[in-house]
C-alpha cells in the first residue's frame, strides 16, 4: 500500500461505493470522448456540391439565413447563433458562503448557412453539441445587463471576480457571420426533382381533404343538383385530384435544389458544431480522454488502497 490510511469501517464503505460509481461513470465519458475524437480523424471533409447523402463533414463559411442575422439578448451583438446563460448568486442563510443559481438559459434556433466555395448549406442547430471561439463571461447588478459586453470596466470587472461586486454573472457564447466552421452531421439534399410523392396518397389525402368539408365539396362536383355526390361525380372530384397531385410534384421538381446538415439522431454519430479548427477540435478531445482515462486509473488505485486497508 501506498497510502497510510486510517479508516473506520463506515468511512472505508463509502469511499469504495464513491469509487465504484466513479470509476464506470469516468470510463463512460473517457469512450465518450474517444468516439467523437475517432469520427473527426476517420471521416473525410466532403464537398458540399458533391457530398453524399448521410454522415458527412464540412468545412466552411458562416452566413446568415433567410431570417438574417440575430442579436444576442445579453450583450446585443449581431450574430447568427447564440446560447446564453443568466445565473444569481444566492448565499448560505448564515451568510457564509453560497452558490450561482439559473435564472435564464436559452439558445438561438434560428437557421444559418455555410459556404464553402462549392455550394451553399443551411445549418439547423437544434440538437447540437456547440462550441465557439467566442465566449464571454461578465457579472453586473441587475438580472439583463446594463452595459454591453465588452464594456464593463476593469476595475469593477475585478472586483466581481473578487465576490465584492454584482450578483449576477452573465454567460454568452457566439456564431458570428463569416467565421470559419466545422460541422459534423447529416447532410441531405433538397428539391432538384429528388423528392418523389406517391401519387396515390396525395391524391387519397386531398380527397380526403375536400371530404371534410361536404358543403363545399357538394357544390363544387353536384352538377346535376340533387344535393349529393354519386358515382360519376365522385369519379370526376378523383380525376381532379390526381391532377393537383400531378401539380405538386411539377412544383417540387421545379424547386432549387436544397442541401441541409441537421441532428442524425442516431446513436453514435453526434452532431459537432464547432468555430474551433478541425485540429484543435482533435487536440481537445485528446486531451479530454487524457483526463478522464487519468481520473479512473486514480480512481481504480484509491479503490485498491481502501480494499486493501483493513478498517479501524
Amino acid at each position: 500500500m501506498l497510502l497510510d490510511l486510517t479508516l473506520s469501517g463506515q468511512e472505508r464503505l463509502f469511499g469504495l461505493i464513491g469509487c465504484a460509481l466513479a470509476f464506470p461513470l469516468l470510463l463512460f465519458f473517457a469512450f465518450r470522448r474517444l468516439g467523437r475524437y475517432r469520427l473527426i480523424i476517420d471521416t473525410p471533409t466532403a464537398l458540399i456540391r458533391s457530398a453524399p447523402q448521410g454522415y458527412v463533414e464540412l468545412i466552411g463559411q458562416v452566413i446568415a439565413g433567410e431570417d438574417g442575422m440575430l442579436s444576442s439578448p445579453l450583450s446585443g451583438r449581431p450574430c447568427v447563433w447564440y446560447r446564453i446563460r443568466i445565473d444569481r448568486y444566492q448565499s448560505n442563510r448564515n451568510n457564509k458562503g453560497g452558490s450561482w443559481r439559473p435564472v435564464k438559459r436559452e439558445t438561438s434556433a434560428s437557421w444559418f448557412q455555410i459556404d464553402d466555395g462549392s455550394g451553399v448549406c443551411l445549418v439547423d442547430p437544434e440538437g447540437a453539441s456547440v462550441s465557439t471561439r467566442h465566449k464571454k463571461i461578465w457579472y453586473g447588478q441587475s438580472e439583463l445587463p446594463a452595459t454591453l459586453a465588452g464594456r464593463v470596466p476593469f476595475k469593477r470587472y475585478a472586483a466581481n471576480i473578487l465576490g465584492t461586486g454584482g450578483r449576477y454573472r452573465y454567460s454568452e457564447e457566439l456564431i458570428f457571420q463569416y467565421e470559419s466552421l466545422y460541422a459534423l452531421g447529416r447532410f441531405r439534399s433538397l428539391g432538384g426533382g429528388r423528392d418523389r410523392l406517391d401519387l396515390k396518397t396525395a391524391s387519397a389525402d386531398i380527397l380526403r381533404q375536400w371530404k371534410s368539408d361536404q358543403a363545399a365539396l357538394i357544390g363544387r362536383f353536384d352538377t346535376d343538383g340533387d344535393g349529393k355526390i354519386d358515382q360519376q361525380e365522385w369519379q370526376q372530384a378523383r380525376s381532379l385530384a390526381h391532377k393537383e397531385a400531378l401539380e405538386q410534384q411539377r412544383q417540387l421538381d421545379e424547386m432549387p435544389t436544397m442541401h441541409l446538415i441537421c441532428d442524425p439522431q442516431t446513436p453514435g454519430q453526434p452532431f459537432i458544431l464547432s468555430t474551433h479548427d478541425e485540429k484543435k477540435l482533435i487536440r481537445r478531445f485528446r486531451w479530454q480522454l487524457a483526463g478522464f482515462m487519468a481520473c479512473a486509473l486514480l480512481v481504480f488505485w484509491l479503490g485498491l488502497e481502501l480494499m486493501l486497508t483493513p478498517p479501524h
